[in-house]
């Protein structure tokens, strides 16, 4: 389930966004600002970067020339354009694309995660919309993993988990055996989903049994 950002949490982010990147969001349609960055302006952490979603390769590179003409400016690899001058550092990702924001939030692969902004050309307001678990993981720094379907480097995912837990998040068992599954078996078909879920359940199962106690939680 989609619910609205907090509109507070909207403006915090807002205000930290590059002004030309405001600015070529009020132009453009589907442009979005989503991930990281409005969950460390939330949560008052550093910002390392800022991942926009505009479109495939050709439509994003469009738009970073709108901002900069300077090829120094732009460092470019298989997933995204990064505008180096900007501060903090802004990424538009074309690996993955996507028709709407609905579609963007539910492939991000922690709760923590799945968050978007965008300018709404029709009200020219500022809006921002969340998973439902968005706000309750973020408040008790829980790191959950969603399992998203999606082409990606699963490797990601558990440098993310240590990256968060290095900040101070928790995960559950659960999370901890579904990274490790989609990272073992990420040379599967996605499809084959129930070999994923058989091969998580396998791992938590190993994991508890090295700490019944600590693990006394996850028994559910």
């Amino acid at each position: 389930m989609i619910q609205s950002l907090n509109k507070y949490d909207v403006k915090k982010c807002v205000v930290r966004i590059p002004k030309k990147i405001r600015e070529l969001m009020k132009q453009e349609k589907n442009m979005y600002i989503a991930g990281g960055f409005i969950r460390s302006v939330i949560v008052g952490d550093f910002v390392n970067d800022i991942d926009i979603f505009a479109g495939d390769r050709e439509t994003s590179r469009k738009l970073v020339h709108k901002l900069t003409n300077r090829i120094s400016d732009i460092k470019e690899t298989d997933n995204a354009f990064t505008l180096t001058y900007f501060r903090p550092p802004t990424q538009f990702i074309h690996r993955w694309v996507f028709d709407n924001y609905e579609d963007l939030i539910e492939s991000f692969d922690y709760t923590i995660c799945k968050a978007v902004i965008r300018y709404n050309s029709i009200d020219k307001t500022w809006e921002g919309f969340c998973s439902e678990k968005y706000y309750p993981d973020l408040a008790a720094r829980r790191l959950v993993y969603c399992n998203p379907i999606r082409d990606e480097e699963a490797g990601g995912s558990m440098l993310r988990l240590l990256k968060y837990y290095r900040k101070g998040y928790t995960s559950p068992l659960s999370t901890i055996a579904d990274v490790i599954a989609r990272l073992a078996l990420s040379n599967y078909n996605l499809s084959e989903e129930i070999d994923v879920v058989d091969f998580s359940y396998f791992i938590k199962g190993q994991l508890i049994e090295v700490d019944p106690n600590t693990a006394a939680v996850e028994m559910l």
